[in-house]
Formats: C-alpha cells, structure tokens, sequence
C-alpha cells in the first residue's frame, strides 16, 4: 500500500487531474417503458451537512459536462453513500424506474476477440477512471 502510493506521488505528473474528458461519440441512448405514468419518488431525508455535500457533487457534475438540466416527469431519490477514505458517493436509486423499463438484453461482447480485433502490434490497451468508477 504505503510503497505503491509512493510510486504514484513519484510520477503524479503523469496523471491527469484536469476536467474529466467526457466521450464525444455516445450515441444517445433511450430507455424505454412499459405504457404506465412515469415513476416519482420524494428525496430521502437528510442532513443539512449532508445537502451541502450534494449540492456541491452536482455543481461539480454539471460543471464537468457528465449531467446536464432535466425537465423529465420521471424522479429518482439521491443519497450519499460514505467511501473508505470518508467522502462520499452520489447515487441514484433507480428502483421504481426499472420496474417500469422494458428489458432490452443485449450480451457483451467476447473480450478476447475484441482484444484480437485490437491486433494493432499494440503491447498495453488500458483506460481507466480509477476515482469516479462508479458513473
């Protein structure tokens, strides 16, 4: 633990902390429901501390470009959830709104042939969101 941290305080200029680069080429994706009135739930109740913390979770989120603005009839509660090192994660629980989602199965793709389509010469293939993993 103690030596890897280490290592990655050595090379910290070969991480980048700027704004997160958000994928430019998504293609939009639509989650459709069963004929039935959209899903609403109230927030959970919380702490002003509590507030104040997901308040300034979702400024950084709209600040970055990962949300935006939504004037949708559907409403999902949020929460905070601790991490180990004592921050906090944002969720949504989405509950009432998958019960109203058509399933659309769709199996992943074979990792290895993926990788095998890769056959670029290539020696590492890796992009990783190590802090925010979780969206």
């Amino acid at each position: 633990g103690e030596e890897i941290k280490a290592i990655l305080h050595q090379h910290e200029k070969l991480f980048d902390t700027s704004k997160p680069a958000v994928a430019i080429n998504v293609k939009p994706h639509e989650i459709k429901t069963l004929d039935h009135p959209p899903s609403s739930s109230r927030p959970y109740r919380s702490t002003p501390d509590k507030e104040e913390e997901m308040y300034k979770i979702v400024q950084d989120l709209l600040h970055n470009g990962l949300i935006r603005k939504s004037y949708s009839p559907y409403a999902a509660p949020a929460l905070l959830v601790a991490k180990h090192d004592g921050s906090w994660r944002m969720v949504v629980d989405f509950k009432k709104l998958n019960n109203l989602t058509i399933k659309d199965n769709h199996p992943l793709p074979n990792m290895e042939q993926t990788i095998r389509r890769l056959d670029g010469g290539y020696k590492f293939f890796s992009k990783l969101d190590m802090k925010s993993g979780f969206w």
